[in-house]
């Protein structure tokens, strides 16, 4: 993505990040959540709103203007996150229809640049397929390029 990003700060000893999205009308205080699966390697991502009692909301349309910015932010996140532990992969989903659709697009429209620093799958039926643009899929797996000597997923491996 070429988009410009908000600067970001890790959560001292939590799997939390947190940035603020600025236009001329208001700042909104977000994070980015990791939490553990299951699967020791997968780590489920939440994007949300942090509202006027700090409580965390992925209920809430911010329609602050800036959603490339808020995106090209969130996959810089995910990069620092992978860079920690390269073994890990990171999976999410909208939280509704409409979300997820918005993730679909942007990940079809941005593949060719996203997929220079990640792989990419898509979730169907608990299992992890090569992501092809413009399929509709449950959710949406990220992790660095393997190198030599690291595993990658594999098409239809269960996740």
């Amino acid at each position: 993505m070429d988009e410009k990003t908000y600067p970001f700060t890790l959560i001292p000893g939590e799997l939390v990040y947190k940035f603020e999205s600025v236009s001329a009308n208001k700042k909104i205080q977000k994070a980015v959540l990791f939490t553990p699966t299951g699967n020791g390697i997968v780590f489920n991502l939440a994007l949300v709103d942090l509202d006027t009692d700090n409580q965390m909301r992925d209920d809430i349309e911010s329609r602050n203007g800036d959603m490339p910015t808020v995106l090209a932010t969130v996959f810089q996140i995910i990069e620092d996150f992978l860079n920690t532990s390269p073994e890990r992969i990171v999976m999410f989903k909208g939280s509704d229809s409409r979300r997820q659709r918005l993730y679909r697009i942007v990940l079809s429209r941005e593949f060719s640049s996203i997929s220079e620093k990640f792989e990419i799958f898509g979730g169907q039926r608990g299992k992890a397929v090569p992501f092809v643009a413009n399929v509709s899929y449950e959710q949406y797996y990220i992790k660095l390029h393997s190198h030599e000597g690291e595993q990658s997923i594999k098409t239809e491996r269960d996740i």
